[in-house]
C-alpha cells in the first residue's frame, strides 16, 4: 500500500487565515467593550457617535488604505516601466 495517499497527508496550517481571524476577533472584542457615546472632530466634521461605530469606521478605512496603497504603487511602477521602454 502507498502511504502517501490523500488520507495520510498532513494538512498545512493556513497562518494567514488564522491571523486575519484573530485580528477580526480582537477588533470585535474591543468594539463591543467600548460602546459609550463619544465626540469626534475630523477636519470640518464634528460627530457624536458610539465609540463602536468610530472604531469600526477606523478599521475599515485602515483596511482600505492597506489594500489600495500597494495596488496604486504597483500600477505606478508598471506605468513607469512602460514609459521608459522596459519590459
Amino acid at each position: 500500500m502507498n502511504a502517501t495517499g490523500p488520507h495520510n497527508q498532513q494538512r498545512q496550517t493556513n497562518w494567514r487565515a488564522w491571523g486575519i481571524g484573530t485580528l477580526i476577533a480582537l477588533v470585535a472584542i474591543v468594539c463591543l467593550q467600548n460602546s459609550q457615546q463619544v465626540h469626534v472632530d475630523v477636519l470640518f466634521l464634528s460627530v457624536n457617535a458610539p465609540l463602536i461605530v468610530i472604531l469600526l469606521v477606523s478599521v475599515v478605512v485602515g483596511a482600505l488604505i492597506g489594500y489600495i496603497a500597494p495596488v496604486v504603487h504597483r500600477h505606478r511602477r508598471d506605468e513607469s516601466k512602460r514609459s521608459s521602454g522596459k519590459d
